[in-house]
């Protein structure tokens, strides 16, 4: 079994810079063949992250995004990545300006975890799996 999470996002380029660039997860752009507009994909494991640009979501499904500036995007969600060089994610961030919620170091168990907002305020948990101490 497969998931495919459709998120909306204000700016595709902002977005794909962001994940590819900041986070360093592998996004790839991708314009579905009956699709005049580009998305993004970020593959994990058999997950696959899809942002697409609100507008164009909007354009297609309008009863399901007429209410959506009522809360904040991802209200209630998160998505937990699994990174290798979580170091360099955070000095990428740094290097930005962009602000971090939280560090945590969960040594006897070998889990380091950074928590953040991406560009439109989706929840992120960054988690780099370490040896236990």
């Amino acid at each position: 079994m497969s998931l495919i999470l459709t998120l909306a996002i204000d700016d595709l380029d902002r977005s794909e810079s962001f994940y590819r660039d900041v986070l360093d997860l592998p996004v790839q752009r991708f314009r579905p063949d009956d699709a005049a507009h580009e998305l993004l994909m970020l593959p994990q494991g058999d997950t696959t992250v899809l942002l697409r640009e609100a507008e164009v979501l909007e354009a297609r499904h309008p009863a399901a995004f007429q209410h959506l500036d009522r809360q904040n995007r991802g209200v209630g969600l998160s998505l937990d990545f699994q990174v290798t060089d979580l170091n360099l994610i955070h000095n990428n961030l740094r290097r930005r300006e962009h602000t971090c919620l939280y560090e945590s170091e969960d040594q006897e168990h070998g889990i380091h975890e950074l928590w953040l907002y991406d560009p439109d305020h989706y929840l992120l948990i960054l988690t780099q799996v370490t040896q236990p101490g």
